[in-house]
């Protein structure tokens, strides 16, 4: 169960990571292709690099996609060619795609992949900020760049009327976990959010101060002893929507630290879903979700 923690954690949210976008860059001068023709058959290696294809109309020139791709549902359909630890360069190969598209992250995948002949272009999701843009390229790469700049607006919308939303706002000390064995008894070891992550920079976002106070590690595993010295004022669990744990279940585990402040105040909430885990054109409704979670004293039906 640890190995599958880890490895869920490092394949959904390692292309979130500051580490990962300091330490595996893009080489230089690989942006856009330009003057390119625009790419009729792409394998995306990233579930947020296919969201945003599909968003910005380029889904039917889509033809491979990891393991992890089930957004949109049209997605689902589509070959796949592994995922980040496991991927299958000859399953790639055999796809014949004039275009594949990668994460910082994939600089060995890249070396590999131009190798065997293939083109590439890396794609960058790594920061909150990053992903307007990133829909504002794709559209530009695959020929729909009126439909990459519409993306990019609308989600710059939703980020900018969240924070404005929270601004003023009391910031609560809120712990946000990344990752567990839902069915267990106990918390020995729970993956929280860092501030230097992803996940971290959502929480900011809504309106939240994280309770974890380190920035020196992206995604620390915490004692149960650890999250009682912490005592936050809210816990805030993602898990994956395919769980068969009930809600109720996963709170058991932290109502179960004598002492937390959270439990005594019925300040626990279990999200769902992988679009909170998941950086792409999803991303602002996932902001406002974790928002209302933070600040649910705010009148979110207000415009």
């Amino acid at each position: 169960m640890r190995y599958w923690l880890m490895a869920a954690v490092a394949a959904v949210l390692f292309a979130g990571s500051f580490a990962a976008r300091s330490l595996l860059a893009p080489s230089p001068g690989t942006a856009a292709g330009a003057g390119s023709a625009a790419p009729a058959r792409i394998v995306s290696l990233s579930p947020g690099i296919t969201e945003s294809l599909f968003a910005v109309g380029a889904g039917g020139q889509v033809v491979g996609v990891t393991t992890y791709c089930n957004w949109p549902p049209a997605a689902r359909a589509l070959p796949r060619v592994g995922a980040f630890l496991d991927t299958n360069f000859e399953a790639i190969v055999g796809l014949a795609p004039d275009l594949v598209v990668l994460m910082p992250s994939h600089r060995d995948h890249r070396a590999e992949l131009e190798r065997l002949g293939l083109r590439t272009e890396v794609v960058d999701q790594t920061l909150l900020e990053d992903i307007p843009a990133s829909l504002e390229l794709l559209g530009r790469l695959t020929g729909h760049e009126a439909e990459g700049r519409a993306a990019a607006e609308t989600l710059r919308g939703q980020i900018a009327r969240v924070r404005e939303k929270v601004r003023g706002a009391a910031r609560p000390r809120v712990l946000l976990s990344a990752g567990r064995d839902l069915a267990a008894k106990s918390l020995s070891e729970v993956y929280i959010a860092g501030h230097r992550t992803f996940l971290g920079q959502l929480l900011d976002a809504a309106g939240a101060e994280n309770a974890f106070p380190d920035s020196a590690v992206d995604y620390p595993a915490l004692s149960g002893e650890a999250i009682l010295r912490l005592d936050p004022d809210r816990i805030l669990e993602v898990v994956m929507s395919d769980t068969d744990i009930a809600p109720e279940a996963a709170t058991a585990a932290w109502r179960g630290l004598e002492g937390l402040r959270a439990a005594r105040e019925d300040r626990i909430l279990v999200l769902q879903g992988a679009h909170l885990t998941i950086p792409g054109p999803r991303v602002g409704a996932a902001l406002e979700e974790l928002a209302r979670a933070v600040h649910p004293e705010l009148d979110w039906a207000a415009p």
